[in-house]
C-alpha cells in the first residue's frame, strides 16, 4: 500500500467519476460501441435487487445510528436510514451515508505487514508477510520479553474508535497475560469524575434521551451539539419547538451559538468560576432546593472537621455490622452507617431520620462536624458576581439572569467534553454537577446532565466482567499515556520498577489524538515493538513495526449498547474484504500463540454469547439468539429520571448510598493512577476554579504566545475516523484555521494565506480563514485530522503532557501560541 496508490485514490473524486463516465458514454456514441443502433436503443440491463442488512454506525461519536447496509454482488453498495417507530431514532448524518467509501477505501490494510528490517518506522517500508508469519512473529517477541522482563513489559492500549463489544475481546488476551494497560484518557477527566459523583460517568448520569424536550431552559455548555453529537440535535430541536430557550455558554460564535435565544462569550478556561458563582447567588438568594438536596444527594451527611471523612455510627461507639457477601471477593461486607443530625439534636443514620438538618456546624460527643452542604456553601462563598464578571469577562447582570433561570428551571445542562479539554476541566465538571444538584435540576422532567443520550443498561459496566476478566487472567498495572514518557525513559512507574518492551494498539490512533505529539512520538521511539490492529493505516500504523488488518463493521456480527434505551445487531452484511480478520478472530489467533488459547481461543460467537451470560441480561430478555433475531431491543424505561427517589420513573444515584456527592471525603479523593502522588485533598473534595495551567489570559508567557489554539469538532469526521473518506475530503480538503481580523491584520494574515502556528513545543502549518465572529486571542482549527494533512508540522507537537495529577485527561486546548505568515 504505497503513497503513489493513495495519492492516485485521492485525486479521483466522485466529481471525476461523474466526469469520467460521462466521458466514457461519449466515446460510445461516437464510435458505436455498444449493442444497440440509434434507430433501436438497447434495453438497459436491469441491476440486481439489494439484499439490506443492519448495520450500526459507530466511528465514536456516540450516536450508535443503526443503517441499511444495502449489499449488491456482494459488495456494499451504500447505506441508507433506517425508519424506527421514533421518528427521532431514524438519524444518520454524512459520515454514516459515506461507509460504502469506507470499505474499500485506498488506505484500507489488506494483509499483515511488517516494518522492513533496518528502515526507519514511518518511513512507509513494509513486506507482506502472511498471518502465521505475523502471529508467530508477535508471540516470540512477546514471550521472550515477558520471561526476561516480566508480563508488565507487553501493554496495549485503545481508544475508543468503536463502540461495539469486540474491542473487549483483546482486553481479555491481556488481562490473561498479566499485560500493561497504557490508557489514553480521552476526555476521561470528566467522566471519571462524574463517576465518583453520581456512580456513573457523565454518559450516564442524566435522564432519558427525549427527556429534554419537557426542558424549559437548555444550557449548551462546553459542547456544540450541531457537529459533535448530531444525534441528540434533534431531542433538542423539540425542545425548542416546544419553548424551551436555548443558552450557549461558549467563547466562539459556533453553530450552536448561532441556533441561541442567548449566546455568552465567556473567557476561555473560566467557566468553573462561572458556575461557582452562579452557585453563590442561589444561595444568597434563597433558591437552593434543599428538600432535593436533603433526600437526593449527601448534602445532611456529617463531615469530621479533623480529617474531611463523613462521620459514621463507629465514630460514636457503634459497632458496624456484617452486611450481605460481596461477590467479587467472597467476603462480607462492613455495613458502618453514616451519620446525620435531626433538628433536635438526635444523630442517627439517615433511615432513621426523616429530615435530617442539611446546614449547620456542631460537636457531635466531642467531635467538630459540619454538613456536606454547609461546606459547600462555605467554598462558593468567595466566588462572587463581581470576580466572576472580572474572571469571565461577563457582565454581573447577565450572570444573575443565567443564574435564575437555571433556578427557575427546568433546566438541562446540555454538556460537552470541551470543558475537559482544558486542565482545570475536572474541576469545572464538579462545579456543574454540584449546581444541578444545589438547585434541583436533576432527576426530574426536563432537567439533568445530558450528553446521556439515554440509559442503556448494558452499558460498559460489570456485566460483561467474567467476558473480559475470566477465570485464570492474571489482571494487570494500569498507566496514563501521560506518564509514558517518563516510563520509558527511567523504566520506573513512581516507586515501581517498569519495562515496557512492547505496546499494541487497537481500537485508536493516539499519535494523531493524543496531546504533546513529539514527547509521544519519543516515547515509541523508545518501544522495541508497536503492534497496531486497525482496518486502515492511521498515522499510528504507519508508525508502528507490524499492522495487522482488521475487518470492517459490516464484515462481522457483533451489538452495540450505545448510551441509548437500546441494544442493537450488527449484521454480517459481506465476507471480509482482502485477508482481514475480526478482533476476536485475532485475539484467538495471538492466545493460541501464547499458549493462553484455553481462555482465548473463541469464535466470534461464542465470545459475543459469553458478553451476554449475565443476569441483567437475563433479566431484560437479551441473548444473542434474541438479537440475532430482533436486531432491536428496548433495554432502558422511558421516562427515566437519574437521581431522585420520589419521583416515578426516578432512580436513585448508583452510589454507595444511592445519593449524589457533591462533596467527595478526603478519603476517596486519590490519584486515578496512583503512585505515590500527593494531592490537596481538602481542595479536590468540593469544586473550585483554577486557571488552567497553560492558556490562560494572564499566564507569564502571554507576551510570547499571546494567542490560544483551540480545536473544534468537524462534521466530516470523528476523531481521525473518516478523515481520509474521498468523498468527505473533497467537502472539506485540508485542515483550516479560524482567526480574527484583530489577531490577522497587524501579523500580515490575509483570507488564504498558509500559517505557521508555534510554540517552542512544535509548530504546524494550515491555511488561515479570517472570522469575524472569533474571539480575539483565541484560534480554531478543526480537530480529527490525521498527521499526514498538515502542510508542515503537527497540531498535536502544540500541546503538553501536563495533567493534574487526580483524574488526569487530555488537554490540548492548553496552547499558547504564536502565528505567522507561512
Amino acid at each position: 500500500m504505497g503513497e503513489g496508490n493513495e495519492s492516485t485514490a485521492s485525486s479521483f473524486s466522485r466529481r471525476t467519476f461523474l466526469k469520467g463516465s460521462a466521458a466514457v458514454l461519449g466515446l460510445a456514441t461516437v464510435t458505436g460501441a455498444g449493442c444497440g443502433t440509434a434507430d433501436e436503443p438497447a434495453e438497459p440491463e436491469a441491476l440486481p435487487e439489494d439484499v439490506l442488512y443492519q448495520g450500526v454506525c459507530r466511528g465514536n461519536c456516540g450516536g450508535g445510528c443503526c443503517v441499511n447496509v444495502h449489499v449488491r454482488d456482494g459488495k456494499v453498495v451504500k447505506t441508507s436510514k433506517i425508519d424506527r417507530e421514533d421518528p427521532l431514532d431514524t438519524r444518520v448524518c454524512q459520515k454514516g451515508l459515506s461507509h460504502a467509501q469506507g470499505v474499500y477505501a485506498a488506505n484500507r490494510v489488506q494483509y499483515p505487514m511488517r516494518r522492513v528490517e533496518g528502515s526507519a518506522r514511518g518511513a512507509g517500508e513494509w513486506e507482506r508477510i502472511t498471518w502465521d508469519e505475523a502471529i508467530s512473529y508477535i508471540s516470540t517477541k512477546w514471550t521472550g520479553y515477558r520471561q526476561e522482563f516480566g508480563n508488565p513489559s507487553i501493554a496495549y492500549t485503545y481508544g475508543a474508535g468503536t463502540y461495539a463489544y469486540n474491542q473487549y475481546a483483546y482486553m481479555r488476551l491481556f488481562l490473561v497475560l498479566g499485560g500493561t494497560n497504557v490508557e489514553e484518557q480521552y476526555d476521561m477527566g470528566a467522566l471519571n469524575l462524574a463517576k465518583l459523583m453520581t456512580g456513573r460517568g457523565m454518559y450516564l448520569a442524566g435522564n432519558d434521551c427525549q427527556d429534554v424536550k419537557n426542558a424549559k431552559y437548555v444550557f449548551t455548555w462546553g459542547g456544540n451539539t450541531t457537529l459533535s453529537s448530531m444525534m441528540r440535535w434533534p431531542y433538542l430541536l423539540e425542545a425548542f419547538k416546544n419553548g424551551a430557550k436555548h443558552i450557549v455558554i461558549d467563547p466562539v460564535y459556533n453553530d450552536a451559538a448561532s441556533k441561541a435565544d442567548l449566546w455568552v462569550p465567556i473567557r476561555p478556561g473560566s467557566d468553573g468560576y462561572l458556575a461557582m458563582a452562579m452557585m453563590n447567588i442561589i444561595a444568597a438568594e434563597g433558591l437552593a432546593d434543599e428538600h432535593y438536596m436533603m433526600v437526593n444527594t449527601v448534602a445532611p451527611f456529617l463531615v469530621k472537621q479533623s480529617d474531611g471523612n463523613f462521620l459514621r455510627l463507629s465514630d460514636l461507639g457503634i459497632e458496624p455490622i456484617e452486611g450481605p457477601v460481596d461477590p467479587r471477593t467472597g467476603q462480607p461486607t462492613v455495613v458502618d452507617p453514616l451519620a446525620v443530625r435531626a433538628e433536635d439534636g438526635t444523630v442517627g443514620k439517615v433511615e432513621d431520620i426523616p429530615a435530617p438538618v442539611v446546614k449547620g456546624s456542631f460537636d457531635i460527643q466531642g467531635i467538630k462536624v459540619d454538613t456536606a452542604y454547609q461546606l459547600l456553601l462555605n467554598r462558593v462563598a468567595e466566588y462572587t458576581p463581581e470576580k466572576a464578571s472580572e474572571i469571565c469577562d461577563i457582565p454581573v447582570d447577565t450572570i444573575k439572569d443565567l443564574t435564575h433561570m437555571f433556578a427557575e428551571g427546568p433546566s438541562n445542562i446540555n454538556q460537552g467534553f470541551g470543558l475537559d479539554h482544558r486542565s482545570n476541566g475536572v474541576a469545572t465538571t464538579h462545579a456543574q454537577f454540584a449546581l444541578a444538584m444545589m438547585a434541583g435540576q436533576m432527576g426530574k422532567p426536563g432537567t439533568g446532565i445530558s450528553g446521556s443520550q439515554g440509559q442503556s443498561t448494558m452499558g460498559h459496566g460489570p456485566n460483561i466482567g467474567a467476558a473480559v476478566f475470566p477465570r485464570g487472567a492474571i489482571g494487570g498495572l494500569s498507566v496514563c499515556t501521560q506518564d509514558l514518557p517518563e516510563v520509558m525513559e527511567t523504566a520506573t512507574y513512581g516507586p515501581m520498577p517498569l519495562t515496557i518492551k512492547s505496546l499494541f494498539v487497537y481500537c485508536a490512533n493516539p499519535l494523531s489524538n493524543h496531546v504533546d505529539h513529539t514527547a509521544l512520538v519519543k516515547a515509541y521511539d523508545k518501544i522495541e515493538l508497536v503492534v497496531t490492529s486497525d482496518s486502515v493505516m492511521t498515522e499510528t500504523a504507519r508508525y508502528s513495526d507490524v499492522v495487522l488488518p482488521v475487518s470492517h463493521w459490516f464484515e462481522y456480527e457483533t451489538f452495540v449498547a450505545c448510551p441509548t434505551p437500546y441494544v442493537d445487531f450488527n449484521d454480517k452484511a459481506i465476507e471480509p474484504q482482502f485477508e482481514s480478520k475480526s478482533d476476536v478472530e485475532i485475539m484467538s489467533l495471538l492466545g493460541v500463540g501464547m499458549g493462553v488459547g484455553d481462555l482465548c481461543n473463541m469464535t466470534n460467537e461464542d465470545f459475543h454469547k459469553t458478553l451476554l451470560d449475565n443476569d441483567l441480561a437475563k433479566s431484560l430478555g437479551l441473548s444473542w439468539d434474541a438479537l440475532k433475531e430482533q436486531k432491536h431491543i428496548k433495554t432502558a424505561s422511558t421516562p427515566f429520571y437519574y437521581g431522585n427517589v420520589e419521583i416515578e420513573n426516578g432512580a436513585p444515584f448508583s452510589t454507595a448510598t444511592g445519593r449524589g456527592y457533591f462533596y467527595l471525603e478526603r478519603s476517596s479523593v486519590v490519584p486515578w493512577f496512583n503512585h505515590g502522588q500527593q494531592l490537596d485533598t481538602a481542595l479536590l473534595s468540593l469544586p473550585f476554579w483554577e486557571p488552567p495551567l497553560e492558556g490562560w489570559y494572564q499566564d507569564e508567557l502571554i507576551g510570547q504566545y499571546p494567542l490560544n489554539l483551540q480545536t473544534h469538532r468537524d462534521r466530516f469526521k470523528t476523531h481521525t475516523a473518516f478523515s481520509n473518506n474521498p468523498w468527505l475530503r473533497e467537502l472539506h480538503p485540508e485542515p483550516t484555521l479560524s482567526i480574527s481580523p484583530v489577531d490577522a491584520n497587524p501579523r500580515g494574515i490575509a483570507d488564504g494565506d498558509y500559517v505557521k502556528v508555534y510554540n517552542d513545543r512544535g509548530f504546524v502549518v494550515l491555511k488561515a480563514y479570517l472570522d469575524s465572529s472569533m474571539r480575539p486571542g483565541l484560534m480554531h482549527t478543526e480537530h480529527g485530522w490525521d498527521g499526514e494533512h498538515y502542510a508542515d508540522g503537527h497540531y498535536g507537537s502544540l500541546s503538553s503532557m501536563a495533567t493534574p495529577q487526580f483524574l488526569p485527561t487530555n488537554h490540548p486546548f492548553d496552547a499558547p501560541v504564536e502565528v505567522e505568515k507561512a
